[in-house]
């Protein structure tokens, strides 16, 4: 078959239209990919994308492209796999990261004891965190019975019951108060007659 010259003039320019067609296609189709993903609202989740988050790759957390069913809780992901976790000195605690971290960075953490788990000496042992000093009245090992969780310096109230030995190793008019000059005089311990509660009225 014999083709004219302005028939294949007119082919080429028909195969040549066709083909940048088919390139402003292909180059429109991941602009509005993007768009789309640009206006998506994360937030609507229940997960907003701040501090940290906000610069993670998405295929980081929705694997294989699933965006349902992708796990909202800090541990489920922060786990030492998945993300960066607990490393092996961090105390026991729940997997709410956030109740002590924020997203944008792990340093600088604000202690939340209500998700602490185990006693106040695993880390009160003046090596993980601050403890008792050498001068610290002989007492038990649970904190919280005289200190609060914001600081150890106020004590808040002493709860009798957990301090060990003698009165007089307290209520020595150094440490406590003791007995004042005008006291009558007695070798007793100080509950037999004052109360844990008050020197005034005394049984």
């Amino acid at each position: 078959m014999v083709y004219t010259k302005n028939f294949k003039s007119t082919l080429l320019m028909t195969l040549l239209r066709l083909f940048l067609i088919l390139m402003l296609l292909a180059l429109s189709i991941p602009a509005q990919a993007t768009e789309t993903v640009s206006e998506f609202d994360h937030f609507s989740t229940g997960f907003p994308l701040t501090g940290r988050h906000e610069f993670i790759d998405c295929s980081s957390c929705h694997i294989a492209g699933q965006f349902k069913g992708a796990p909202l809780d800090c541990g489920l992901c922060h786990n030492g796999i998945y993300a960066p976790g607990k490393h092996p000195q961090h105390f026991p605690s729940s997997n709410f990261c956030d109740d002590c971290h924020t997203d944008a960075s792990w340093k600088g953490a604000r202690f939340d004891h209500g998700d602490i788990q185990g006693s106040c000496q695993n880390c009160h042992n003046n090596s993980v965190a601050i403890g008792k000093s050498p001068s610290h009245i002989a007492s038990s090992e649970t904190c919280e019975d005289c200190h609060n969780t914001i600081t150890f310096n106020r004590v808040g109230r002493v709860d009798h019951i957990s301090v060990i030995g003698t009165c007089n190793s307290c209520h020595n008019g150094i440490i406590a108060t003791g007995k004042p000059p005008q006291h009558i005089v007695t070798n007793g311990q100080c509950n037999e007659c004052h109360t844990t509660t008050t020197w005034l009225g005394a049984k």
